[in-house]
Formats: C-alpha cells, structure tokens, sequence
C-alpha cells in the first residue's frame, strides 16, 4: 500500500484553498437553509426544493467553469453572500405577501433560484478552479477530500453557534472575512481582514442589519426583537395593544389573548374535574395558566425558552411551572404519573409538528397517565366537510389514538379536540358538559353552555366521526406534505407538487441525466460507466443523509439547531472516504480490485438502503447511516474520479446532478407520491446490479 501523492507547494495550496471552499460552502448552505426555511415554518418539502436548486446551480458551476483565478472568484463570492441573504427578506415584500403569511411555492421557488444562483454557481465554478492549482493524479479527488475537511469544520462551528443563540446575519460576517481573506495573498492582510470577521461575530454586528431586514419583511406592522430559538427564529411584532409572536414566518399567538387557552384547558377539566396534576405540551402560548386552579399541579413541556424574553412575563407561565426540554425527552424519562395532559398540536409544516401526533409519542403519554387519567389532544380544524388533506391528517390521529386508547371520543369545531381515556366513565355530550359547566363555576363571555351546545351538536359529531371512520389512502412513516397542502389551501393557494413530483417525473428526470451521462462518457474517451457510478452514489448518499436527518427530527427535533452538526457527521465520513479513494493506492492486485474500486462503496450503499428499511428509533443509528453514507458517497466519488484530472468538474457536476435527483425523490417521499419502502429497495436493487456490472467488467 503506498499513499501518494508526494508533498509538493501547489498540493499544499490546492489543500488550502479547498479547505477554505469546504468551510464557506458547508457555512453558507447552512445559514441559507435557515433563512429559506425561516419563512416556511421549517418545513421539509420547502428545504427539499432549497437543496435541489442548490445542488443544480452548484454542479452547473462545477461543469461549466473550468478554470478561472480563484481569487477572483473568492472576491466575487464574497460581495454575493449579502445580496443573496438579503433576498430572502424581501423577496416575498415585492410579490405582495404580507410578514405573517407563509410564502406560496411558486414565489418560494423564484425566491430560492434568484438567491441561490450566483452563490452556488460560484462554489462550483472555485472546485473547478481550485482543483487546476494542484499538480499530479487525482486532482478532482483530493480536492473533494479538502472540501470535505473544510465542511466538516464549517458544521461544528454552524452547529455550535445555533446552540448559543447566534443569528444568521452575524455568522455570515465571518463567512464573509474568511471568503475575503482567501481572495488576497498577502498574509499581513489576511490576517487583518480575518481578524476583523472575528470582531463582528463576537460582537454580533449582523443582529442590527438583520433586524432592520425583518422591520421591512412586516410592514406596515411593529417589528419589535427577534431571538434564534433552537428549532429556528421567533419574531415579536405589535399591532396596537396586540403583541404577535411569530416561529418561522407562521403565526403563534396574539398577546394578550385567552380564548385559545380556554379551549385547551376547560374540555380536559370538565371530563376530568377531580384532577391534581397536569401536564401541558403546546399550551405554554396561550396564557392557560391564570386559568387552571392552584389547587392543581401544571408542568409545561417545551424545548425552547429564547422566546420568553420577547414578551411580558404577566403572559406566560411561571419558570417554576416549566421544563425547557423536547417533549418526547420528558414522557420518555419522566417517572411521574399524571391525572391529565394535554397536548394541542398547530399546522402541520414539519417533522418536528409531525412527531407529536405519532403513534410513538402518543403512547409515551399513555404511559405517563395515572390510573383513570385523561389524555388530551387538540388540532386546527372547521365544522362541516373536511378537504382530503385536513381529513388525512385528523383520520391519521385518531386512529393513533385508537391503537393507543379504550375509550376516544371527540369535540368538532373550529378545534377538534379529542378526549380518551382507558376508563373515561364519562359520555361527552352537550347535556352532560353544561351541567359539569355549572358545577365548575365558570364564568366566560366565550366559554358558555351556548358554545358547548354549538360544538356538540348531534349532526356536527357524527359528521366529524363518519369522515373519520374512512380509510387513509396512505400511512407513510415520513410524508408530511398533506400538512402543508391543507394550510396552503386557506389562502386560496393550491398544493402543486403532487401533480408534478411523483414516479413518472423522478423516471423522465432519471432518464435524462442518465442519457446525458452516456453521452459526456462516449465523448470523453468511453468513460461511460464511471460517470454512471459518480451519479448513483451522489444520489444514493444525498437520499440517505436527507433520511437520516429527518428520522433524527422526528426522533428528537433538533435538526435545524444540528443541521451543521448532522451535515458534518456527513462530510466526516465524506473526509474517510474520500482520502481512502485518493490517497490511498493498494498494490496487490486483489486488494487493488477490491479496495480501489467501486466495488466497497455499492456494497456499503445496498446495506445501507436495506438497513433503512428497519426504521430503528435511535437517533445515534441515523447519526451514524449519515456519516456512513458520507464514507460510501466519498470514496466512491473520488475513485471514479481519478479518470478526469483534465477536467475535474465533469465528475463534480454529475455527483450534483445525482444529488439532485436525490432531493427530487426525498421530495416525492415527503408529499406521498411514492413509498418509503419503494426507494430503498430500488436503491439496494440498483446498487446490486451497478456491483455485478463493475465486478464484470474488472475482470
């Protein structure tokens, strides 16, 4: 075994520069990602299409420059970075959306491409370029090596200053003087200009720019102060007397307003009035506590407090009452047992919505109920016929709750809100909970036996249990994209994606790179199967990676937070691989066969894909499928790689145009227009096949 290539300056340069590219590039999608889901309540199927036309634009680059003075191109990037990041804000200002609203696909999709365009094609054309300063074998593969080192080190910085609060316009201020700094020669200088970037991140300077950003974004309202939150950005805006929280574009809660909170606690004490303790999850907003008796124990249950510093304290619970934790964390840890808990769910815009209507987390609650407690479960919805989306998503929980419950009944209106129990003992009806209201003493101008007798009427109850008694056309582990099809519906917008991301789009789209595949193969000296490996483990590890981090969402909902983190873990094993297939050469001519092909990369991709289908509830699984898919994708790529040193973005734009037929399919899963269990056992099918043909064609 020998490692090559031998030391030499331009290497050392091109080591250089790549780790600078890595680290800008890993930095840069991170507080993108951020700041285009930031406006789309987090949503998965929006940082789908992010990762698809960041991964378009990126290979476009990579194929279509060869070879520019990365300086220049260093310069260039950096005087974008701002203009790109201010778009985000007022791009949907200039369309007509209005702050609280979340921003249509279709100006979502423009937004993005606007945005995107000239930072992505500039760290595809700097690869290219950067590849051209080294000397000897292997250049596309060891610079992928060195982007990969420097990603790694941009995910453990990104994800450390999430952790601490950081906002995303002041860690673009260092990006920026470390993309500056690698524009100029002179060491003096860049130590200087790298110096200066430190200031302004440790001081925070970007908070007042994007602060001003944010004051336009929801014109003609207040803006007050934002905090980054640990899932992703809370905004205070004020209108009049009325103070608005907002997470990721969507709003929260009116300030000061109860009747939200009357409706998730009064239906839970009047079936349950001999309650001592309770438990709330989602209720933390809606000033519930003034109205629970102090007679009764409360705990509320939520992962993040950055957001009570934006509003009064009289608002909100006290910090005696609370525990700043993930919820499914808590029911899974917690020894004590409750009389009630209550959970009250908003629109379904991501996984992290998603996981707290699960069968799993239900019945984690279940198990923390005492003997004859009440469970409570609390979902946006209207009186009278439900669209398809709204009524997949509420079929779907209650028959979670079935699985989970004896005895489920219901309240319709516009807040379905269930009740069960194992021993309820108690029927739900308008007479039964007019009379528990009077006992109870309550005394509200919303909240009154006119109400009750309104929400259970007899033809609104077995309208609301007949349409849920229909079968869901769909029960898939991870589609979520019917949520946000039903929120776009009360705009008046309609959910496109499922007419255009489906099989038949991800085939024709397959098709085509594959035929354009062939076609640079036979050009560049019959290379025709290597380009089609390069594709396929660009694909294959882009869809693993995107399916390790939404398990790692659902399981424990912090991937906005880690994001910097997963995608490091990623590119860690992206650095193993990629030195392996560009440093490491094996001389016996069996380990040659084995070790320095392709052969260990698609065995690793169909283990994987089939280990995917167990769908195993630990998240340190998913942290280590995302660094093996990392492994797997690198020294695939820079195996294959190693054929195009005269053109070392060629490689680089096929493994993007992989990855982006990745995010297609990530994006058809999301949205259920195909199977969860149809990808993997097509990707472990497929990279069988890819095995055989290139053992064959090795011998």
């Amino acid at each position: 075994m020998s490692i090559l290539p031998k030391p030499d300056p331009r290497n050392l340069e091109l080591i250089f520069s790549s780790f600078n590219l890595g680290f800008i590039a890993l930095s840069l999608q991170v507080v993108f990602a951020r700041l285009a889901v930031g406006f789309a309540g987090g949503n998965e199927v929006y940082l789908s299409i992010f990762f698809f036309f960041w991964l378009m634009f990126t290979g476009a680059g990579a194929f279509l420059i060869k070879k520019i003075n990365p300086r220049r191109l260093f310069l260039l990037l950096c005087l974008m970075i701002p203009i790109s990041a201010t778009i985000f804000f007022i791009s949907p200002r200039l369309f007509g959306i209005m702050g609280q609203e979340l921003v249509p696909p279709h100006i979502f999709i423009i937004t993005i491409a606007i945005a995107l365009f000239p930072i992505c094609f500039l760290n595809g054309a700097l690869f290219s370029s950067v590849a051209f300063q080294g000397k000897g074998e292997g250049l596309s593969s060891r610079t992928y090596w060195g982007e990969a080192v420097g990603a790694l080190g941009g995910g453990v910085i990104t994800t450390l200053f999430y952790v601490c609060g950081g906002r995303d316009f002041t860690l673009l201020i260092l990006i920026i003087a470390v993309c500056l700094a690698a524009a100029f020669r002179i060491k003096i200088l860049k130590y200087l200009i790298f110096g200066a970037g430190l200031f302004g991140f440790f001081l925070g300077m970007g908070d007042p720019i994007e602060n001003e950003l944010l004051r336009f974004h929801y014109r003609p309202y207040h803006y007050i102060k934002s905090v980054s939150g640990r899932l992703i950005r809370y905004d205070i805006v004020k209108s009049n007397d009325i103070a608005t929280l907002y997470s990721g574009g969507i709003k929260v809660a009116d300030f000061p307003d109860d009747i939200a909170g009357k409706e998730i606690f009064y239906w839970l004490y009047m079936v349950k009035p001999d309650m001592k303790d309770i438990a709330f999850v989602g209720a933390e907003y809606h000033m519930v506590d003034k109205l629970v008796p102090p007679n009764i124990k409360r705990v509320y249950v939520y992962p993040d407090n950055d957001w009570r510093s934006l509003l009064d304290k009289s608002f909100l619970p006290p910090e005696d009452n609370t525990w700043v934790t993930d919820p499914v964390a808590f029911f899974k840890n917690n020894p004590r047992k409750f009389d009630a808990i209550s959970v009250s769910l908003g629109p379904l815009l991501s996984f992290y919505d998603y996981r707290l209507e699960t069968k799993r987390f239900i019945g984690l609650c279940r198990l923390n109920l005492a003997a004859g407690g009440v469970f409570s479960l609390s979902v946006p919805a209207y009186d009278g016929l439900w669209p398809n989306d709204l009524r997949s998503r509420l079929s779907i929980i209650y028959a979670n709750l079935k699985r989970n419950f004896a005895d489920v009944q219901l309240v319709p209106g516009s807040n379905v809100t269930f009740l069960c129990s194992d021993s309820l003992g108690f029927k739900i009806n308008a007479e039964n909970l007019c009379r528990r209201y009077d006992e109870l003493g309550f005394n509200s101008s919303y909240f009154n036996c006119s109400m009750i007798n309104s929400r259970l009427n007899d033809l609104k109850v077995h309208q609301a249990q007949s349409q849920l008694a229909k079968t869901v056309s769909f029960f898939e582990p991870m589609t979520i994209g019917y949520g946000l099809s039903y929120y776009f519906s009360q705009f008046g917008i309609k959910y496109g994606f499922k007419g255009f991301v489906n099989v038949y789009t991800i085939l024709a789209l397959l098709s085509i790179i594959v035929a354009l595949t062939l076609l640079f193969g036979n050009i560049w000296q019959h290379k025709s199967l290597t380009l089609l490996n390069i594709f396929y483990f660009g694909a294959g590890s882009f869809i693993l990676e995107m399916t390790a981090m939404f398990h790692i969402q659902l399981l424990g909902g912090y991937m906005y937070v880690a994001m910097g983190l997963i995608i490091g873990l990623y590119m860690a094993g992206m650095v193993f691989g990629s030195f392996w297939g560009a440093f490491i050469v094996f001389k016996n001519k069996y380990l040659k066969l084995i070790l320095n092909s392709s052969l260990i990369p698609y065995f690793l991709f169909a283990i994987l894909s089939l280990a995917c289908l167990v769908q195993l509830e630990y998240i340190w699984f998913w942290m280590a499928m995302a660094g093996m898919a990392g492994v797997a994708g690198g020294l695939g790529y820079s195996i294959n790689a190693r054929v195009f040193d005269n053109r070392p973005g060629l490689p680089y734009g096929i493994d993007m145009s992989g990855a982006m037929v990745g995010t297609v399919v990530v994006a058809a899963l999301l949205i259920g227009t195909i199977s969860y269990f149809m990808i993997y056992c097509v990707m472990a099918v497929s990279g069988l096949l890819l095995f055989a043909t290139n053992w064959r064609s090795q011998k």
